[in-house]
């Protein structure tokens, strides 16, 4: 068995936890383990991320630890208020757009109204809610100062940007010498996933983890890739795919360094629309 190499994320994480967990027992906090956790979970594979998911991870605590305390004050523990209590954080989560910090605001609830005696309830939300802030902290620090991850996403999109290039080839050249339509959800799924890794990267530059001119250049290539998509998804929508005219013959010919069999071209509607997209697409193929 070939041994893998260690990798940096790998330290960071192991060094935030350890240090998140010391802080805790320096600070004498009840809740180490939740600290160690939040460090975890906040080494994500880019800074905008970290800075993510601590922003509904102190949500969720802050929230989970109000209503908890809300209800010891004003309301018997019992079955019935419990399942109000899940409600209420439910109704204002979804009100106030925070989808993610459901999970976690319902477990803070739960583990502060049922652990928990209602003497030690505020000291305990208290402590849950700044071991929380620690180890997200810790956490995203160390990835923001220590070898931040600069280069993942940009490697991942070039590397999805050629693979889609490919695609788009393959699907242009099955079209016009084989008649065969294309796989638009395929094309269309790899195009979503793009757009995802590449607002990522401009949420990092905005943190100051790379430069501009380092992903703008991606954005021609974005609209190039949309614009054939488009074109192609009117032509999957003509009935039968008619010939090329010649001019657009030759153009593809060249592309795809092969000949095209010669058919007849009736000038009619149908192949007006098919030849004014395929040039469309021809043209997007040959500006790369």
């Amino acid at each position: 068995m070939k041994l893998q190499k260690i990798g940096m994320r790998t330290i960071k994480t192991a060094f935030a936890v350890s240090l998140t967990i010391y802080i805790s027992y320096l600070l004498n906090l009840d809740s180490p383990i939740f600290a160690g956790i939040a460090a975890i979970l906040a080494m994500k594979a880019s800074v905008s991320e970290s800075l993510s998911i601590g922003k509904n991870r102190m949500l969720g605590t802050i929230l989970g630890g109000v209503v908890a305390l809300s209800f010891s004050y004003i309301a018997p523990t019992n079955v019935l208020t419990i399942g109000i209590g899940i409600i209420i954080i439910i109704y204002i989560c979804n009100l106030l757009g925070w989808k993610k910090t459901i999970e976690l605001a319902s477990i803070v609830f739960l583990s502060i109204i049922i652990n928990y005696e209602e003497r030690n309830r505020l000291n305990y939300a208290i402590s849950r809610t700044l071991s929380t802030l620690i180890g997200l902290v810790i956490g995203t620090v160390i990835n923001y100062f220590i070898v931040p991850p600069k280069s993942n996403y940009q490697r991942h999109i070039e590397d999805a940007i050629h693979k889609i290039n490919l695609d788009f080839k393959y699907a242009i050249e099955r079209l016009i010498y084989y008649k065969e339509r294309p796989l638009l959800d395929k094309l269309r799924a790899a195009l979503n996933e793009l757009e995802k890794e590449y607002e990522i990267l401009k949420k990092d530059t905005k943190l100051a983890i790379r430069k501009m001119e380092e992903y703008t250049k991606f954005e021609s290539v974005f609209d190039s890739f949309e614009n054939m998509y488009n074109h192609l998804n009117i032509i999957s929508s003509i009935g039968e795919i008619p010939p090329m005219d010649e001019e657009n013959r030759k153009i593809a010919e060249d592309l795809f360094n092969k000949e095209i069999p010669h058919e007849y071209n009736e000038d009619n509607s149908i192949s007006i629309i098919y030849n004014y997209h395929m040039s469309k697409i021809l043209n997007e193929m040959n500006s790369k």
